[in-house]
């Protein structure tokens, strides 16, 4: 979000929004545009050439399931995940367009210069298949896409949801104690009445006695 802020800034402060430089902001996003396109064609082609054909099975993620297991290969769930991306990126650049030539927006063009490229770097896909790093902890599979307003409305991770809930059974584990002093103190109580009465009883017994 500081990179969103920061550059709309930067946009205002410079006067960006002018139309005579319009041009030179559209070379710019279309060139991003076209790096973005290709690289996902040279992940592909990575994912190709690997063909890691181990299999794996994870919970179905589709709105509206049953949970089912689904039972795939690295290779086919790589391919499907990028996919994805190059649908985001198509339905990305139909949005930004739109914008643009119909409203004279110039905010989206600038942006989506700079937010894929950094998006990229951050994909598990580039991860995995050009630097070359393992698949493991954040870039395990199956991969949970991430939470775009988790920093404005400060919701949590799983873990963090975890970690937050973990204290209650403990919490709740020794809300019984005080139920328990509680009971002790009436039973105390109890016995202590019927002291009392048994000693009242003995006097009028040698009252009467006497």
């Amino acid at each position: 979000m500081a990179v969103i802020f920061g550059t709309m800034h930067v946009v205002k402060k410079a006067g960006l929004e002018s139309p005579e430089y319009a041009p030179i902001i559209r070379t710019a996003y279309a060139t991003v545009t076209a790096i973005i396109f290709g690289l996902t064609l040279y992940l592909k082609t990575l994912i190709q050439q690997k063909n890691d054909n181990s299999e794996f099975e994870y919970d179905d993620p589709t709105p509206g399931s049953q949970g089912g297991l689904i039972k795939t290969t690295v290779c086919k769930y790589d391919l499907g995940e990028l996919s994805k991306l190059q649908k985001s990126t198509l339905f990305t650049v139909a949005i930004v367009g739109f914008m643009h030539f119909k409203f004279g927006y110039v905010q989206p063009l600038i942006l989506q210069s700079i937010m894929p490229m950094m998006n990229m770097y951050k994909n598990q896909l580039f991860q995995i298949h050009v630097l070359g790093k393992p698949a493991v902890d954040g870039l395990q599979r199956p991969w949970v896409p991430e939470n775009p307003f988790a920093a404005l409305t400060g919701a949590s991770t799983t873990a963090d949801a975890e970690a937050s809930s973990a204290p209650a059974p403990a919490a709740a584990a020794a809300s019984p104690a005080p139920a328990a002093a509680r009971s002790s103190t009436d039973s105390e109580s109890g016995s202590d009445a019927a002291a009392d009465s048994d000693d009242n009883a003995e006097k009028k017994d040698s009252e009467k006695s006497q």
